[in-house]
This record gives C-alpha cells, structure tokens and sequence, in this order.
C-alpha cells in the first residue's frame, strides 16, 4: 500500500503538493478515480479519491480516515550528538523512525566535533520512512541546541508540564539506592554516557532501567568525545539516570538506534 503526505489535510487541504503529485502521477501512474492513502504527519489515515490527476497538483476529496495509524504505545525522545559524518545521522533517523520515535533533537556537547547541523535532508528521509514504514505520525525535528540547553529545557518543561523530582518519579542514581519506579511513572529521562561512577551515580543497564515500561522516555546521547563531566553532573543533578547500553563501544548513530530498540521491544 503506497501512502502519500500531506500535512494540511486534517484542516480541510484537498491537495498532494508538487513532490507528492508526482510521485503519485507519473511514478505510480495513478489518475481520477483512484483511490490513495494520505496521512497528515500526525497520527492519522485519510483515504482518498483522486479528483484531479495534475501530475503538479494532485486534488482529491477524503472518503474515509483512521486514527493512530501505524502507533507505538509510548512516546520516546531521541537527543542525540549529530555524528561528524552526516550520512550516519541520517542512516539514524531513517531507522529510528522506522521502529518508531517521536522527537529528534540534535545536541551539541562540550567535546562535539560537528557543530553545523543542516536540518532539510533529515527531515526529507524522515518523511520517506514514515511513509515507507506505515506510520501516521511523523517524528519532529527539532532545532539543534546545547547539552545544557537542553537539559535545562527538559527540567521545566516538556509538553507544558513541569517536570521536577516532587512531581515526577525519576531514578536519582546519586542516592545510591535501589528507587523502584511505579507502573503509573509519566516519564523516563535517560542518560547514556561511559564514566558516571567518578561522579557519585550509579549506571543501570537500559533493560533494567525500561523494565516497567514507561509511557513517556527521554534518551540523551552523546557525542565521539562523550558527555564533559559538567555535563553529565548537570543530567545527574536534574535527576537523569545513567544507563549502560553493553559492554561493546558503539558509534553515537548505534546508540541512540539501540536505545530506539530497547524501549521499541520493552512495549513490544
């Protein structure tokens, strides 16, 4: 089953735009009267007629839609140190986004070596996964920002929810207690580094840390370098925990990818 996007259709839009129509028209060769899949990025089905088959400007009217298309029963946040070589990133959020994730936000650390992140090609392939993998809701792409910049943003605010210890169950590793999290914990934040221990924190596989499932995680991963110990002593103070992802050395895009899969199969 092809599917087609189209961001504006929940809000009445009736055309594919220039990209879509002709991958629609004269790849597929579909015209008036076919029927086609549409999703709008964020979580929904349309099923279409083909009204007007310009190969630039496909029209049709909506016969049908399905919600939660293609969905995952929890909400994960990949924050990841883009890789000096660009391709890896990208190989990342076409997979990522294949298994099933719903916010990218590229970070810069104190010892990134890539510090320009250009956002368009990204997005393109996240795009062509979602399609291509039956998803109805598109990852977003967030802007690139600081380590502490986006530790300081998580500790406020996510989705217009303040997020503190008081409210928010969360593993505090530098108590040096076994916290267990309750089935009911709202969000998980994660921080995958390789030298927490110096710090005072205690570092958990990432099996253990998801084995209650969690409806809402949050990973940070960092860059070739690592996190700096100010950094991780940030995450740490915020209530981040530390976890382990094996005793392999993995490249920053196998990471943030085996993070994917860990909290894809813990709610699988």
């Amino acid at each position: 089953m092809e599917i087609f996007y189209s961001p504006d259709i929940a809000q009445g839009g009736t055309r594919l735009d220039a990209t879509e129509s002709g991958h629609c028209i004269k790849v597929l060769r579909h015209r008036k009267g076919d029927t086609i899949n549409i999703v709008d990025g964020a979580g929904t089905l349309f099923k279409c007629e083909i009204t007007d088959d310009n190969p630039r400007c496909v029209v049709f009217t909506v016969l049908e839609r399905q919600e939660g298309y293609g969905s995952h029963p929890y909400r994960l946040h990949i924050a990841v140190a883009p890789p000096k070589n660009t391709e890896r990133f990208d190989w990342f959020v076409e997979k990522a986004t294949e298994m099933g994730i719903d916010e990218i936000s590229p970070i810069f650390g104190d010892y990134s070596e890539r510090r320009i992140f250009k956002r368009e090609r990204s997005e393109r392939i996240i795009i062509a996964a979602a399609k291509q993998s039956h998803k109805g809701a598109i990852p977003v792409l967030h802007d690139p920002v600081t380590v502490r910049e986006f530790l300081e943003h998580m500790s406020c605010a996510e989705s217009g929810k303040v997020f503190s210890c008081s409210d928010t169950e969360k593993v505090i590793p530098r108590l040096h207690t076994e916290k267990q999290l309750s089935e009911s914990t709202p969000l998980r934040l994660i921080c995958y580094c390789d030298e927490v221990e110096s710090l005072g924190a205690m570092k958990i596989s990432i099996t253990e840390a998801l084995r209650k499932g969690s409806s809402d995680v949050i990973v940070m991963i960092g860059p070739e370098g690592d996190f700096s110990r100010e950094e991780i002593a940030q995450a740490v103070t915020l209530g981040w925990q530390p976890v382990s992802l094996g005793n392999s050395r993995l490249r920053i895009e196998t990471a943030a990818l085996t993070a994917v899969a860990a909290v894809y199969l813990a709610n699988s």
